[in-house]
């Protein structure tokens, strides 16, 4: 071969290679080209779109920047689609629906995505989906396993079914994760974090709802001791059993806002730490809500299972300082040994620079030390900054403020029509009039249509608000929300021009028709003034609302520009806004002081002028109203912007490392004075007496840590901890809070049960020192300051404890502080101690909370609490059903240096604290006394019987106290049952009740007495069916005419339930051995009927309520035999006899033929 040819083939072959290289990239590439890619955007469209983009994120920043458009419904059935490993772009479902996602076999962290990133958003999609890993199956969901970014406008529905972190939507919300508007429905199961929301939660769940069950099947949970990890068996992860299961999230240590849940939670006496909204709470929870039945074991809440307290660790600055100042006398005495020494040789000397340097070091550290931790100990731990909650806040606060500026506008409108009606009726007595009638109807036509525009402006803005609360969590709709929302102002602002302008319009036409004559002069300036005073404030008020429609304008500008800086405009705006309701608010009350001196100076009995003054008094209300609103409107916006953001700040490294230079410094200052020690031991009696005064100096810094660590080692687990939940008065923390939150489901569990949580207490895995370990346990004396808070919450669900701690608001109390707060639902322990109205027992802070309920226990039963530590200003109105020892009105009992103090309550017979009544402290009042308390929430003061039938709901029907009912509301018909109302005096009602219809199965026989009755009657009747009989000597005649004689019995059948009858009267034989005859009463007369007997009864059927019949006795039944035995030998006789004569007389017939004729012969 030519060495030409063999270039030529090595050529050819590298060409070759490099094809087949191509290929294989191409191989590579032309997938990820697939996908359809247009403007930035890639749109999905089927299954093999989803599954080439979930190939292509398996790189973390390959989605980082793209937007992803699902263009169709998809569905993943059989496709053999795998999660998307990561995504850091935005997935926008434009309202389609993903189905068929089924995910098994062994995995963790699983969902339509892995990982969703910070900054990343999935939106407007709903998933369907069986998710149930067999292996490693933590941190699971429908859409995401983990969330660090923002999932808002998403549905999730299907089941699924995890270990640990397993959640509807997403496993684990992180500390930057956002759910926000999303809804789950189906099923969650799980072992441990368990929500049908999210399993954990670090970031902000957000106005999201919850319709699913969440492990409503008892979870087999591992029971193998050998995998029980010892070391950590005090943490809830590592116990087997179900823990931190919630309807929400199962564990909170970030933001809940508004969220609700009506989805079933928990299986009965299964289960630690199970809330209907949440399993575990120590974050931030507002206002939400749960109205599905809750189940569990232990610490069982109706919103919360378990509040958890903010915890901070605080070391003690006054050890600290003791230790410095030591350490000031230490470097002292250095400084005189060096200067004493300084003739020695070198070595030495420099031994005792390196002891001085090294106690400076130690110095520098503690004092380092102490300076960080007081910077730390005034600072709140574990904070987050979230913005949105916020305006979630704000929009719950608008409107009831919206209803009213709608009332006020209502009663304008009102107000116009009776000026006009009131000018109709003028003019028929007056013809001078009938200008201003007329003009006056002009003008109440302007009012009319101001009225519609301020109707219109007012729907704009609540449409405006339900766009903001769906737009939450995202800027750019956030910021055409509030555009809208602007633009409504502006309407209002348009329309409440308008009704100053028809005010004034209406007073000059009133001023104008009495300054022609009728009134006194002094009467007439006194008008003009009223009307020129009106004019004014309504001048000021055109004014503001003209300076309000600038701010608008500026608003709008700056919504388009700078969405946060826009808050401080909308207060200026709003400000404008209120002051127009003052000036307006003003004006009608000149308006309405105007027409009241007209009728006064006129004619004080004129029905007209009357109707007149009627009209300005309803104008001057209507804008009393809108001033009130728009008063509010402006409190909330105020408060909106001059809230501080809300900060978590956690503990770092920083002071790990400060306690490590401290340890360090100690160490390298006992070995310097060791080696000093022996380099010195001969030298001069100086420096033997520098270092014996170095050494004492280090045995009193030896002794005073010695005696910290002796006196931490006395120290009960109790001694490290210190309650300040009473601190903040009452201020609203920004962590271990629960506050406005509201629970309608039943609760039901064993021990520590709640209506709001079960229990306020530090978590068992809270372990004191692991947790020293982790910022540094070299420090002297140090204290966990817990903060727990519970504001403003109401329960209304019935709360059912097994043992002990079952309350109407809160099961246990270990500690914290509970405000405001209000308990309906009925509260029952069947077997325990420690029941109350608001907590079963509180060794914390119970102030300004309100108890009407039914209360049942044992021992410690109290309105308030069952046992207290410190309550104080609260009101009970309670009955106790059951309570054996310490049962109180307010407590069953306090502890010895409690406080208790202002409380009220309602009892005819019970004493406040264990049965005795204490004057400023538990006191007994009157309902009506107690309702006139201006702090009286109005629910405490409104009763109703909510009437139920086989677990529905009949009617409610509300009462007042002490009033009645006018009728009850029919039960339902149940087959083969009466029914009926518990018995109750419905004319004299005092309490709200729940009653359940009692069905009761027909009665099929019924008695006139014990024993063997005489009258016993078979059928269908009612429970309260009854029969009575009555007899009487009786004689009447038959049809031929015979006369008799005999005892009858009428028997009556009474059902107050049923109207038609058909029984079976029994009537027991005199003696069973005689014959008898029935005889019936009819309306024709007595009539004998056929009788059957059935053993010693006779048995007479009857089709009416009263029956009278007569059994008579016929002889004995042998003797009627005999009588008919005897007849029948006489027939039979008689019978024989007439054969007998009949054969004989043809024997003779018989014998005559066969005997010849014999004729005498020659005759």
């Amino acid at each position: 071969m030519t060495i030409k040819r063999k270039m030529k083939k090595q050529t050819a072959n590298k060409l070759l290679c490099l094809l087949l290289a191509a290929l294989l990239l191409a191989g590579q590439v032309l997938p990820a080209l697939a996908l359809n890619q247009e403007g930035g955007t890639i749109t999905i469209a089927t299954a093999e779109d989803l599954k080439e983009l979930a190939v292509q994120c398996t790189l973390d920043s390959w989605s980082q920047g793209k937007t992803v458009v699902l263009t169709d419904d998809i569905n993943l059935s059989g496709s053999g689609f795998t999660p998307i490993p990561t995504f850091g772009g935005t997935f926008d479902g434009q309202g389609h629906t993903i189905s068929g996602l089924t995910i098994t076999g062994s995995g963790k962290t699983r969902g339509l995505f892995r990982y969703v990133q910070q900054g990343a958003v999935v939106q407007n999609l709903t998933v369907k989906a069986s998710i149930g890993p067999s292996d490693r199956k933590n941190e699971v969901a429908a859409i995401a396993g983990s969330n660090s970014g923002i999932i808002r406008q998403c549905a999730a529905q299907g089941g699924v079914k995890g270990g640990d972190s397993v959640g509807g939507v997403v496993g684990v919300n992180e500390l930057t994760g956002q759910v926000i508007n999303c809804t789950f429905s189906g099923s969650v199961t799980g072992e441990h974090y368990v929500g049908g929301i999210a399993g954990r939660n670090l970031g902000s769940l957000i106005q999201c709802r919850n319709s699913g069950s969440v492990n409503t099947t008892e979870v087999e949970t591992e029971k193998d001791l050998t995998n029980v990890d010892w070391e950590q068996l005090n943490s809830a992860e590592n116990m087997p059993a179900s823990t931190d299961i919630g309807g929400i999230a199962g564990w909170s240590s970030g933001i809940l806002q508004s969220c609700s849940n009506s989805g079933p939670v928990g299986y009965a006496h299964v289960g630690y730490n199970i809330g209907g909204v949440v399993g575990r709470q120590s974050g931030y929870l507002d206002g939400c809500s749960n109205s599905g039945p809750i189940l569990g074991r232990k610490d069982v809440g109706g919103v919360a299972g378990q509040l958890e307290p903010q915890l901070t660790l605080k070391y003690d600055e006054d050890t600290l300082n003791k230790l410095w100042d030591e350490l000031d006398n230490l470097q002292d005495l250095m400084d005189s040994t060096l200067n004493h020494t300084g003739t020695t040789v070198d070595a030495v000397s420099q031994q005792i620079t390196d002891f001085t340097d090294s106690a400076r070091t130690a110095k520098d550290a503690v004092h380092d030390l102490t300076d960080a931790m007081t910077d730390w100990g005034n600072d709140n731990i574990d904070q987050v900054n979230d913005a949105f909650a916020r305006i979630s806040w704000t929009l719950d606060q608008m409107s009831p403020i919206l209803d009213t500026i709608s009332q006020s506008v209502d009663r304008m409108s009102k107000a116009s029509s009776q000026l006009a009606d009131a000018m109709d009726s003028m003019r028929e007595v007056n013809d001078a009039l009938d200008d201003a009638a007329d003009n006056m109807d002009d003008a109440r036509d302007d009012m009319d249509d101001a009225h519609k525009k301020a109707q219109d402006a007012l729907d704009s803005i609540r449409d405006a608000l339900d766009d903001l609360r769906r737009a939450v969590g995202s800027d750019a709709d956030t910021a055409a929300a509030l555009i809208k929302l602007s633009q409504g102002m502006k309407q209002l602002s348009a329309a409440l021009g308008d009704v100053a302008v028809s005010m004034g319009t209406m007073l000059q036409i009133i001023l104008d028709a009495y300054e022609d004559g009728g009134l006194t002069e002094e009467a007439l300036k006194d008008l003009q003034e009223q009307v020129r005073k009106t004019m004014e404030e309504l001048d000021q008020a055109k004014g503001a609302l003209d300076s309000m429609d600038g701010a608008v304008r500026v608003l709008i500008d700056h919504l388009l520009k700078n969405l946060r800086s826009a808050i401080n405009d909308l207060d200026d705006a709003i400000g404008y806004l209120k002051d127009a309701g003052d000036y307006l608010s003003q004006a009608g009350s000149h308006f309405a002081d105007a027409l009241a001196d007209l009728q006064k100076a006129h004619d004080p009995l004129d029905d007209a002028l009357s109707s007149l003054s009627d009209a300005g008094d309803t104008l001057s209300a209507g804008l009393d109203l809108l001033k009130q609103a728009l008063n509010d409107g402006k409190r909330v916006v105020d408060e909106l912007a001059a809230k501080p953001t809300i900060q978590f700040q956690i503990i770092g490294d920083d002071l790990t490392q400060k306690g490590d230079a401290v340890d360090d410094a100690f160490s390298d200052l006992l070995d310097n004075a060791g080696s000093m020690n022996d380099m010195l031991s001969d030298r001069s009696d100086i420096a033997i007496a520098d270092l014996r005064a170095i050494n004492d100096q280090l045995r009193v810094i030896i002794d005073l840590i010695r005696d910290a660590i002796d006196e931490e080692r006395d120290k009960d687990l109790d001694d490290y901890f210190e309650d300040i939940s009473d601190q903040d008065g009452d201020g609203k923390p920004d962590a271990g809070l629960i506050s406005a939150c509201q629970n309608s489901g039943s609760v039901e569990g064993d021990v520590n049960v709640g209506g709001i949580a079960g229990s306020m207490a530090v978590e068992y895995d809270f372990d004191p020192e692991d947790d020293l370990t982790k910022v540094g346990d070299k420090s002297l004396d140090f204290r966990y300051l817990a903060r727990a808070v519970m504001l403003d919450c109401v329960n209304r669900g019935e709360i059912t404890g097994k043992k002990n701690y079952t309350g109407g608001v809160v099961g246990l109390m270990d500690l914290g502080r509970v405000s405001g707060c209000q308990g309906y639902g009925p509260v029952s322990s069947s077997d325990g101690d420690y029941v109350g109205g608001v907590a079963g027992a509180s060794y914390g802070f119970i102030r300004d909370s309100w108890a009407r309920c039914q209360l049942s226990g044992k021992d410690y039963v109290g309105g308030v609490a069952g046992y207290g530590s410190t309550i104080e200003n609260s009101r009970s109105f309670i009955e106790i059903d059951k309570g054996e020892a310490y049962v109180g009105a307010i407590a069953g009992d306090m502890e010895e240096d409690g406080t208790l103090t202002g409380n009220l309550f309602v009892h005819d017979t019970l004493g406040g604290l264990d049965g005795i009544s204490y004057t400023g402290k538990a006191q007994p009042t009157t309902f009506d006394e107690l309702s006139a308390l201006g702090n009286a929430p109005g629910e405490f003061t409104q009763f109703q019987l909510t009437f139920m039938a086989d677990g529905k709901q009949v009617a409610v029907i509300p009462f007042q106290y002490g009033q009645g009912i006018e009728r009850l509301p029919d039960i339902p018909a149940k087959k083969g049952y009466s029914a009926q109302w518990p018995d109750l005096d419905y004319g004299h009602l005092t309490f709200s009740r729940t009653l359940e219809a009692e069905y009761t199965p027909y009665s099929s026989v019924i008695t006139d007495g014990s024993g063997l009755p005489e009258i016993l009657v078979d059928g269908s009747f009612s429970r309260n069916a009854k029969v009575e009989h009555a007899t009487a000597d009786v004689t009447w005649t038959d049809e031929s005419g015979k006369e008799h004689t005999g005892t009858a019995y009428t028997v009556t059948v009474t059902d107050p339930v049923l109207d038609d009858v058909s029984y079976t009267v029994h009537y027991r034989l005199p003696d069973r051995s005689q014959r008898y005859a029935l005889w019936v009463e009819t309306k024709e007369g007595w009539q004998r009927q056929s009788l059957t007997v059935d053993g010693s009864y006779a048995m007479i059927p009857c089709q009416e309520r009263k029956i009278t019949f007569c059994v008579q006795e016929e002889g004995p039944a042998w003797l009627i035999w005999a009588v008919a035995g005897g007849g029948a030998v006489v027939l039979l006789g008689g019978a024989a006899l007439l054969l007998r004569r009949k054969h004989k007389k043809q024997r003779a017939q018989v014998q005559k033929a066969q005997t010849p004729d014999q004729t005498p012969v020659g005759k």
